[in-house]
């Protein structure tokens, strides 16, 4: 079905209680362009008919069949070193994720580090069968907070190891220093490294 925009213009002027010359005044047009917006003698741009439709309280939607709200793709999704989107059809993974299996071994030796990867078009329609396909690219900001979600992660199984196994107390004699211990010193906390060689200062 159409978009109705003068359907849509007087609905917005009766909610907002605008007249015509009001309207036009409000958008920096004159009352005629205001009229021919409201029998759809011209086309509207986008922006435009956002604004008069924010003056009721109302906005512009993208929904899918069933009436659902669709977004747009984000802004920042992962880009290439040359700053290109992936191709917006194929799927997009982080760049630690793993090298798609089509890629080969070593896909970029001798290049910087990839800073994403994308899946040609058969491995992308496999892994669709199985319902494995991603809604979406992913985000600068999805892949700042999955880091910072794995940082926590890892301190917090620090942590946990920490406190089941708590380190020693120290109990090194005034002769150990930090490459060794004494082999007479009961803590051995710093064991041999190397050719590192130790005598008992008695000896």
């Amino acid at each position: 079905m159409a978009f109705d925009v003068g359907g849509y213009v007087r609905r917005a002027r009766r909610l907002a209680d605008l007249s015509q010359r009001d309207l036009a005044d409000t958008l920096g047009l004159s009352r005629a362009a205001v009229g021919r917006l409201e029998t759809s003698a011209v086309r509207v741009d986008i922006p435009t008919m956002e604004s008069i439709l924010a003056l009721a309280g109302l906005r512009l939607a993208v929904v899918d069949r069933e009436g659902r709200a669709v977004q747009a793709v984000p802004a920042d999704t992962l880009r290439d070193h040359r700053e290109r989107r992936f191709p917006a059809h194929l799927d997009a993974t982080p760049p630690d994720i793993g090298i798609p299996n089509e890629r080969g071994v070593q896909p970029r030796k001798g290049l910087p580090p990839a800073r994403g990867w994308y899946r040609q078009r058969r491995e992308r329609n496999r892994l669709r069968e199985r319902g494995r396909a991603p809604e979406d690219h992913p985000t600068l900001r999805s892949e700042r907070e999955r880091a910072a979600r794995e940082r926590q992660r890892r301190r917090d199984r620090a942590l946990a190891d920490l406190r089941a196994s708590p380190p020693q107390e120290c109990t090194c004699l005034d002769d150990c220093f930090e490459l060794a211990c004494l082999p007479v010193c009961p803590c051995q906390c710093e064991p041999p490294r190397g050719d590192v060689r130790i005598a008992a200062p008695w000896k």
